[in-house]
């Protein structure tokens, strides 16, 4: 089985939307950092980070590290009855295409996804600080020049399904509207083809898949090929992985960066692995960290907004809160080794996170944020560690550049 969904959302302070922007119209903000040439190809298409959109009340969220694109949706088949999205947030942790409800069009009527018996699917996506439930549809998703024909998506916080099992929400904090959730819609490009797989095609599991005849809402199983998936395996090319590759900022942040997401890893011009360095991940998506003497499984998550780790030597913010607060810039390591055996060092900083909130009010992008609420055992390397980078991240199943997949690269 597969552990919980890794889109982290720690929440900071009220400067942090820490799982994207909220719904409403579009706000941009000029980079003060320089941005790389977005390639003229099919298989790009820019991300963004700054504050995110608007809510409803026409306010900012507020977003921090928050890396955004925009994508378009379609009923199956269709070319014209489409919608494109943006503040789409860019999520390594997850896998699938989720969209809160009140985002799409009422002229956008996409097909349920039933089971044999003509019942209509729910799923429950369970995060690190909250829960999602809505209902499982079908479409076609648009981004840059590439197309995944009638995969399943989940439409959360529609009235389909009004009763939220216990199973899902489990005393968690609903995240099921534009502003609880500070995102139009995630966009999970993780190692896994499946945001579950092989265990919830053969059995009903709670906290994943529903049907709820009568109102009555059951765990259901449901095939790999109808869960709700990564939508990159779905291309018809360019489908083994993407990279993602952002500037580098500096320690006081950025008021805004753009970047690339890039599909596919050898498949074309832009998206060769180059000197990158590949480290084979297991089952769970994880490598090892060796930090500070402690070994622990190691992810990465561009849709987490700091680097998340434990470690008692260093105090916690009392305004931020869930980041470390401290009277000057740490640095730190780390050693990665994949399950290839290969081991690399990665240098980072830990910075004040309320001085950082404070002196730069109007950054939306830094490569110093990093706290340790929720994490004993695990090392999340959320976006900071994408500045200066070009990540890759090779889904399972696949062969990419000549390696396996899963695997990441750097």
């Amino acid at each position: 089985m597969r552990p919980l969904m890794y889109l982290v959302c720690l929440i900071g302070s009220l400067f942090l939307a820490a799982c994207g922007g909220g719904g409403g119209s579009s706000s941009t903000t000029t980079p003060t950092t320089t941005p790389p040439v977005v390639p003229s190809l099919q298989n790009a298409v820019p991300i963004v980070i700054d504050s995110g959109p608007n809510t409803s009340s026409g306010q900012s969220v507020g977003a921090v590290n928050t890396p955004y694109v925009s994508v378009t949706v379609c009923q199956p088949g269709s070319t014209t009855q489409c919608q494109t999205i943006d503040y789409v947030l860019v999520d390594t942790g997850s896998s699938g295409l989720r969209i809160i409800s009140s985002v799409l069009s009422g002229t956008l009527a996409l097909p349920a996804l039933t089971d044999a018996s003509g019942n209509a699917i729910a799923e429950c996506a369970r995060f690190a600080d909250g829960y999602s439930w809505g209902s499982v549809k079908r479409a076609d998703l648009r981004v840059a020049g590439e197309v995944a024909s009638g995969i399943s998506v989940h439409i959360i916080g529609d009235n389909a399904f009004p009763n939220v099992p216990s199973g899902c929400s489990g005393g968690l904090v609903p995240e099921n509207t534009v502003a609880s959730f500070r995102a139009n819609s995630v966009i999970g490009i993780s190692t896994f083809a499946q945001d579950c797989g092989s265990s919830c095609a053969t059995q009903a599991l709670d906290g994943w898949y529903y049907t709820c005849p009568g109102g009555n809402c059951v765990a259901a199983a449901l095939s790999m090929a109808k869960q709700v998936g990564n939508p990159v395996a779905a291309f018809a090319q360019d489908n083994n992985g993407t990279i993602i590759q952002l500037p580098a900022i500096g320690s006081s942040g950025a008021a805004g960066v753009t970047g690339s997401l890039i599909f596919g890893i050898g498949t074309q011009t832009n998206n060769a692995l180059g000197s990158a360095s590949i480290y084979t991940l297991n089952s769970s998506g994880n490598l090892s960290a060796l930090y500070q003497g402690t070994v622990m499984q190691a992810f990465f998550d561009s849709g987490s907004n700091g680097l998340f780790f434990a470690d008692s030597t260093i105090p916690n913010c009392s305004v931020s809160q869930g980041f470390y607060c401290l009277i000057s810039t740490l640095s730190r390591t780390a050693v990665n080794t994949g399950m290839n055996g290969r081991s690399g060092t990665v240098s980072f900083n830990v910075a004040n996170a309320d001085g950082l909130f404070q002196a730069s009010s109007n950054n939306t992008a830094f490569n110093n944020l990093a706290g340790g609420a929720a994490f004993t055992s695990y090392f999340d390397w959320g976006l900071p560690f994408f500045f200066g980078r070009s990540v890759y991240t090779a889904i399972e199943g696949t062969m990419a550049a000549g390696t396996a997949g899963p695997y990441v690269a750097y």
